[in-house]
């Protein structure tokens, strides 16, 4: 083979996987931020107002691989956490998370103070209110790039280029705050993420679009009882969320069901006719197993387009460590006292 072929396969290389570059960071620029499909597991990441209404204390770590057969896939890791003070109306929590995108190396950080604050409406409805401060960095690793100046015409390439290849991370603030009423049996929350709508751009001003999550469910009970103070149920909960963020919408129907320490769900991802990028629509199952205080989720994202696939869906998985004093809610139950849980589920 000669040297003018070797170069011209090495160029239409390149130009492949600058082309695998583009199209999946417009992809990740579209959706903006990360998303989780056990949407419970993560209830901090859809509003937070989630905080202290569904333990005493909670420690969630989540792991996601988004597009695994691509080279280099979108990995999503989380921690996300809080702790119910001793006034039991307010809640501290913490997030913090890291995704990385593409063969690039596109990282972003971020790191979340939560503060929420919960209360009785009448007998039968309680609310929570929450707000989050958010500080997040984001780079791209050019050294793992490849620039025109580093090919040769006998199909070697340079090790440096003089492309400038040498960015600083760039830094934002970003603030969120949320609000939801609940009752034993049915939940809404409505949540503004990014309200200040940060600048998010390396050498030029490009602002983060502010986000609008609505999420809402209602659990019906097919049988439910107490076995040593612990509840044990059969249960049905369809649940609704809509996400709206710039030029991006999306929406998700699910529908889980619980037969303690048992979950299982189906969530179907970008709702065709409300959503509007069919790249991003795929059906989702759901697994999860309680072993008090420990809960084990696992889901799977089955795409349905075209592009999706390709790219063998995503596989999340989640451990949580959740602390309910069920003594307290027993004894309370008892005494007459109105205590109200969010029916919503857990993974």
């Amino acid at each position: 083979m000669s040297a003018i072929s070797r170069n011209i396969i090495l160029v239409v290389k390149r130009i492949g996987i600058l082309f695998l570059l583009v199209f999946g960071l417009w992809l990740k620029g579209v959706a903006q931020d990360l998303h989780f499909s056990q949407q419970y597991a993560n209830r901090l990441h859809l509003n937070p107002a989630y905080a202290g209404i569904h333990a005493d204390y909670s420690a969630v770590l989540t792991h996601r691989n988004q597009w695994p057969s691509l080279n280099g896939a979108f990995i999503t890791n989380q921690f996300a956490g809080y702790y119910r003070l001793k006034n039991e109306r307010t809640t501290a929590g913490l997030v913090i998370s890291t995704d990385k995108a593409g063969s690039t190396g596109f990282t972003k950080h971020q790191l979340g103070g939560i503060y929420a604050y919960q209360s009785n409406i009448n007998e039968k409805l309680a609310f929570s209110a929450g707000m989050q401060l958010s500080y997040g960095s984001q780079r791209v690793d050019y050294g793992a790039l490849t620039f025109g100046d580093q090919l040769n015409e006998d199909g070697t390439v340079n090790e440096t280029s003089l492309e400038r290849n040498v960015y600083d991370p760039a830094r934002y603030v970003s603030v969120e705050a949320g609000g939801l009423i609940y009752s034993n049996n049915f939940w809404v929350s409505f949540a503004g993420y990014h309200l200040n709508q940060p600048n998010i751009g390396f050498d030029y001003t490009s602002k983060l679009p502010a986000k609008v999550i609505l999420n809402g469910g209602y659990k019906f009970v097919l049988d439910k009882y107490y076995y040593l103070n612990k509840p044990y149920e059969w249960s049905i909960s369809p649940s609704l969320t809509y996400t709206h963020q710039g030029p991006f919408k999306k929406t998700d129907i699910g529908v889980y069901t619980t037969y303690t320490p048992v979950t299982f769900g189906v969530l179907y991802r970008g709702l065709p006719f409300l959503s509007n990028y069919s790249y991003d629509q795929s059906l989702v199952v759901i697994a999860g197993i309680v072993f008090d205080p420990i809960k084990i989720g696992y889901s799977y994202d089955v795409p349905l387009s075209g592009f999706g696939a390709r790219t063998r869906g995503a596989h999340e998985i989640s451990l949580s460590f959740e602390r309910i004093d069920y003594n307290k809610i027993f004894k309370k139950r008892v005494s007459g006292k109105n205590y109200k849980r969010i029916a919503c589920p857990s993974f």
